[in-house]
């Protein structure tokens, strides 16, 4: 820990413009002894410079997941499947992959240009088809292909972004089994990772799978386990929230290092058009990345079905950007609090936060027969997924007056009415 905290202490102020090449090496490292410096904090009473110099090193604990610019991503053969990079405010994508709102001269003038079509999709449950193509480099650009198709703005063109998880590891001591929202059958969804399916935790819960991930490329299954963990799973010290749930469960994330999971655009938007076909009235997204014109009119789509949307509000800090799908208008965006209703420190703020839910140290199941604790505005999500579940299930309500009771339970937290950092508040 001082050691740690020497090191960083001098290189982050030693200069302002501290380059990011420095950081991403050691940044792996520094997400895995967060959680030591999380218990030990408490406990610290120094100058107040060197409680500035703490604030940095939790600053710097919290930059990206440290991926390479360029990272190819093989399946459990070894097989290259695709490669994804670094584009435009640092987010990431498929290499030159782009999505399109199908039509025939489009996919003409693609084609003059050497473009290549990876497939042409139509989504019944959505009403979207949808073709995703590679282009040459000179053309991996939003402008250049607007011009060449002759689009505007607000054309459905954008590219294959990748979404990141919300959740760290925390560890944290044991409390007493949190109550199940309703014991009544109901019906939820969730876009994640895989679910370990052979935990004891799940023995008693009705869990539909499915995975969108491609060419026998395989999903973690730490995440995704941890969210349904939260929602239907049962252990001695565990009661899930939703008690006769029917939970299906989409698999979109694909390892990218040990520290970090990722998820295609085109794997969402399959995994959407499955959970609308199959009737699943509330979905839960935790996971975040940027706004994408695919993924508003998918978004959108999905609503349209009468369909509740939950998203994690993101782990990027009080003063990060605004982060997607939580943003979107018509998604209910959910940050973290810990159990004494102080905000998450790592929790995005915005005017687009609608609810907090417990995310700190959360007790749920881990993959492989484990249970343990997990932090992030991922695991605030499905509380409240839950909760909207079984509103949905007692009303048969429409995603309008499920957020307007949501809106009647929340306890007020911070200013007065909705804010920027609670939403309207707390749903426990």
């Amino acid at each position: 820990m001082k050691l740690k905290a020497f090191i960083l202490s001098s290189l982050l102020l030693s200069s302002s413009n501290l380059s990011a090449a420095i950081m991403k090496p050691i940044n792996g490292v520094i997400n895995q002894v967060e959680p030591v410096i999380e218990q030990l904090k408490p406990n610290i009473r120094q100058p107040g410079d060197d409680l500035r110099k703490l604030e940095l090193i939790d600053s710097a604990a919290n930059l990206s997941t440290g991926l390479p610019v360029r990272l190819p991503i093989v399946n459990k053969l070894n097989e290259p499947v695709f490669v994804e990079v670094e584009v435009e405010q640092g987010f990431r994508a498929v290499e030159r992959q782009w999505v399109i709102l199908a039509e025939q001269h489009h996919q003409a003038k693609l084609a003059q240009i050497g473009a290549q079509i990876v497939n042409h999709k139509q989504y019944e449950g959505l009403g979207l088809s949808l073709v995703s193509f590679v282009v040459p480099p000179s053309y991996d650009s939003k402008t250049k292909l607007q011009a060449l198709l002759s689009l505007d703005e607000s054309a459905l063109l954008d590219r294959n972004h990748i979404y990141q998880a919300q959740m760290r590891a925390q560890q944290g001591s044991l409390t007493k089994p949190r109550k199940p929202w309703c014991e009544i059958p109901v019906k939820v969804g969730m876009i994640d990772s895989a679910v370990d399916m052979e935990h004891p935790g799940f023995a008693a819960a009705q869990i539909k799978t499915q995975s969108f991930l491609p060419n026998q490329l395989a999903s973690p299954s730490q995440h995704g386990t941890a969210i349904a963990g939260v929602m239907v799973g049962k252990h001695a010290q565990l009661t899930p929230r939703l008690t006769q749930a029917t939970l299906y469960s989409a698999a979109v994330f694909y390892r990218q290092s040990d520290l970090s999971q990722g998820a295609t655009l085109a794997a969402i938007v399959d995994a959407l058009n499955w959970l609308v076909s199959s009737g699943v009235p509330v979905i839960n997204m935790s996971f975040t990345g940027p706004d994408n014109a695919i993924l508003a009119a998918a978004i959108d789509a999905t609503t349209a079905k009468q369909v509740t949307l939950v998203a994690a509000a993101g782990n990027e800090g009080p003063a990060a950007r605004p982060l997607y799908p939580a943003a979107y208008k018509n998604v209910i965006a959910v940050s973290a609090v810990n159990k004494e209703g102080a905000i998450y420190r790592w929790a995005n703020q915005g005017d687009y936060i609608d609810f907090t839910a417990l995310g700190v140290s959360v007790l749920t199941l881990q993959a492989g027969e484990g249970l343990g604790r997990e932090s992030g505005t991922s695991m605030a999500a499905p509380h409240i997924s839950a909760a909207a579940a079984c509103l949905a299930a007692k009303s048969k309500a429409t995603p309008e007056s499920i957020y307007g009771q949501l809106e009647q339970l929340a306890k007020d937290l911070g200013e007065p009415g909705k804010d920027a950092v609670f939403g309207y508040g707390l749903i426990d």
